[in-house]
This record gives C-alpha cells, structure tokens and sequence, in this order.
C-alpha cells in the first residue's frame, strides 16, 4: 500500500504534526504490528479484498493518528480482532470488520466480490442503511484517510 509506506516514511519515532479541521494541530501517534503470517491469513475463512490481505500482510493491525492525551484515533484490525469483531458485530457473511473510528464507530467492509468492496462507518451498523455506506473501496478508503489526517473525511458531507 503505498499511501501507508509513503506515511511512514515521514513519522518521525512514530509520530508526525498534522493539522485536523478547524485548524487544530497536533503531534499524533502511530503503532503498527507485526506481519500477519500465511498461517493467521488463512484463518480467514471468508472471501477477501486483496488490499485488505495486503495490510494484513504489511502489519496485523495497526493505530493511525492517535492522540497522546485524548486516544482516539483509528484503529485497523488484527487477523484475530477481524475474527473476535465478525461475531460481536454479528456480520452477515458479505461484511468483514476491518476496524473502528476515534469516536467508536464500526468501519466494515462490503465484499461484493473479489474486485468490488465498500467501505460502511457507522455506530452499531445495521447493513441495510445506505447512508453507512461510502462509495469507496478499502484501498481507496485507506489512501483518503492518509490524506485526510486522519479525519472522519465521510462525515463532511453527511451532513
């Protein structure tokens, strides 16, 4: 993932300034995992996005600009937290958690088939409200949040 390779090379001891709306900026904090192995990988049992492979096979799991006093943050799954949040979620087959928002929204992805995803954000998803649903895939998704600074960049136009 490139967006994700050209962040870290910018960290400095895993950290960088950003600005956020509003003009706030802040120094925030990032930790990232581990490579999943082949092993963890092929637990998942249901149909994945390549690019959401491809993460798992770069970290199992990360945090992405978190606040040092305030946390938050967003929080991209492990192998075992896809597994652990697939249940506590109650995801229908189609729906694979991928992680969770600064303010504890669920972020899941749609996997309609092998070349098409969508990204759903929301509090306690219901998988049939459109409204949760963002007309990006995962990799897109990822490379906007990177650009964003780590905004909730689907709620500027929610409204």
């Amino acid at each position: 993932m490139i967006a994700l390779e050209a962040l870290k090379s910018r960290l400095v001891n895993n950290q960088i300034e950003i600005q956020n709306e509003e003009g706030y900026v802040d120094t925030l904090h990032f930790s990232f995992s581990e490579p999943a192995t082949e092993v963890e990988i092929k637990r998942l049992k249901q149909m994945m996005p390549n690019d959401v492979i491809q993460f798992l096979k770069s970290h199992n799991g990360v945090e992405l600009f978190v606040h040092p006093t305030y946390s938050g943050g967003i929080r991209l799954f492990s192998v075992d937290e896809i597994i652990e949040y697939r249940e506590i979620w109650e995801c229908p087959e189609q729906f694979i958690p991928v992680g969770v928002g600064r303010d504890g929204e669920w972020i899941v992805c749609e996997v309609l088939s092998e070349n098409e995803n969508y990204i759903w954000i929301g509090e306690f998803l219901t998988y049939t409200n459109d409204t949760e649903k963002l007309p990006v895939d995962y990799r897109r998704w990822f490379d906007y949040l990177i650009v964003a600074q780590g905004a909730h960049f689907w709620d500027w136009f929610r409204g």
